[in-house]
């Protein structure tokens, strides 16, 4: 029986290797964007709508993206580009006289292949892709490549699109305070502090809400290790805001949203939410603990 799960555990170490050896199981690490070439095509083209979201306070919205290839494969595919601009002008400064500037200086956050579509696009070379979005801080675009992930060659690049308010205070994050009776909300936004103050309206269901300033943290792209994640795997984080909410009374549902106080007066204001405070030290009640390696960004 030892021998067995030895085996087991063997053999299981042996796929993860290989699979690190090959990309690893996250998709986007199959594709190989810095041996892109350009061959924009003419008679090609990709176009991608809505091109404005959130006109009604969305964060998140499905888009319908147009593709027409005069030179179809089943290896074509399309990817997801934020910011828009991605060609040699969006590349940072090299110090190194033999490093070439690759054509993109950013890897796609998302992709499909063109014939997930249907089967008549290697036909057709014509066909449309559905691709759901989250306000990232930034303008979107689509651009369809041949050649598949290994060799990719760009054929057209999509119009623009992006949200309404690309700044807007998103995806507030919970965590247990230092005592029992605080809660910590972590949120990111586009507004650095010398635009607009951060800060959580919050109070017991029904009651009077009160304000609790946050404290605003970014990081730069030379804060990187290194290459991919300074190159072509640099994302601007935008700012990130941690706020404490303090003397909670036990098991009481306590409602909050976030702010931002712009400098002319104004507030833009996030959805309401809500959390249940917890229960006071030693009194009997069903905990669920959930541990993450990593708040997000």
């Amino acid at each position: 029986m030892v021998w067995f799960w030895v085996l087991v555990l063997f053999t299981a170490n042996l796929k993860l290797g290989l699979a690190h050896i090959h990309g690893g199981e996250q998709p986007l690490a199959k594709i190989n964007i810095l041996q892109t070439t350009v061959a924009l095509h003419e008679s090609a083209s990709i176009s991608a709508e809505p091109a404005l979201l959130g006109l009604k306070g969305e964060d998140t919205e499905w888009i319908t993206v147009n593709f027409i290839n005069p030179k179809p494969s089943l290896d074509d595919w399309v990817g997801v580009f934020s910011p828009a601009k991605f060609d040699p002008s969006a590349c940072q400064p090299v110090n190194e006289r033999k490093k070439q500037l690759p054509y993109i200086c950013s890897a796609p956050i998302k992709y499909k292949y063109a014939n997930e579509s249907g089967s008549s696009y290697a036909k057709t070379g014509t066909a449309s892709l559905r691709f759901q979005l989250i306000n990232q801080r930034a303008d979107f675009s689509f651009a369809l490549f041949s050649g598949g992930l290994s060799d990719p060659i760009l054929v057209a690049i999509s119009n623009p699109i992006s949200f309404t308010n690309p700044k807007a205070p998103l995806y507030p994050r919970l965590a247990q305070g230092k005592s029992w009776n605080e809660m910590t909300v972590t949120w990111t936004s586009g507004y650095d502090i010398d635009e607009a103050v951060p800060f959580v309206e919050w109070g017991r269901k029904g009651d009077l809400q009160v304000r609790s300033p946050a404290g605003t943290l970014t990081f730069k792209q030379n804060s990187m290790c290194g290459s991919p994640a300074s190159t072509v795997g640099w994302r601007d984080p935008g700012f990130i805001h941690t706020s404490f909410l303090k003397d909670l009374w036990p098991n009481f549902v306590y409602m909050y949203r976030i702010g931002h106080l712009l400098y002319n007066g104004s507030v833009v204001w996030s959805k309401t939410y809500s959390f249940k405070s917890s229960p006071y030290p030693g009194q009997n009640s069903l905990q669920r603990v959930v541990i993450f390696g990593d708040m997000g960004k």
